[in-house]
């Protein structure tokens, strides 16, 4: 029998957190071989995080997961900023979380996949860089220092809370 429910209230693992980075690298990479801009990122990601509400969920396991949102942070560099306004989605697949029913067409929970491209002074920690940029006034940056934020690539920091 399919589960089918608004949110999963399975508890999320550290094992998890690595499908998560797994399932949103590989639509990265799609992304990466049809968008010219976001193709210059391509070698320059410090860290995918889960955020939200999935990271709520991995944090306290009462909040429940209804998408799992996460956000890809890379280092400034390139002309032209990562694609900032544009939300990229992947299928998490048949899985202890279940699915959606608001997400018609998908066989698992939907994947949210954001990203942004920030500045990073030399020598400084990946996870740093992110708290830095969390502390600015840009919509997004208010919004997500809201709820807790963990690393789940690269996979030696899986887990890490960086707020």
């Amino acid at each position: 029998m399919e589960d089918i429910a608004p949110r999963s209230f399975e508890r999320i693992q550290k094992e998890d957190l690595k499908l998560f980075s797994e399932a949103a690298w590989s639509k990265l990479t799609e992304v990466f071989d049809r968008a010219p801009v976001a193709s210059l990122y391509r070698e320059r990601l410090l860290l995918l995080v889960l955020a939200q509400g999935g990271a709520l969920h991995f944090e306290n396991g009462t909040n429940g997961l209804k998408d799992i949102d996460v956000w890809a942070f890379f280092a400034k560099g390139p002309e032209r900023p990562f694609p900032h306004r544009v939300r990229w989605t992947a299928d998490f697949g048949p899985s202890k979380f279940g699915r959606s029913p608001d997400d018609i067409g998908f066989t698992g929970r939907r994947i949210d996949i954001l990203g942004r491209s920030i500045d990073v002074i030399a020598d400084e920690l990946p996870e740093e860089s992110v708290k830095r940029w969390l502390k600015g006034w840009s919509n997004s940056a208010v919004a997500l220092r809201r709820k807790p934020m963990f690393v789940i690539s690269p996979h030696q920091k899986l887990g890490l809370r960086i707020n």
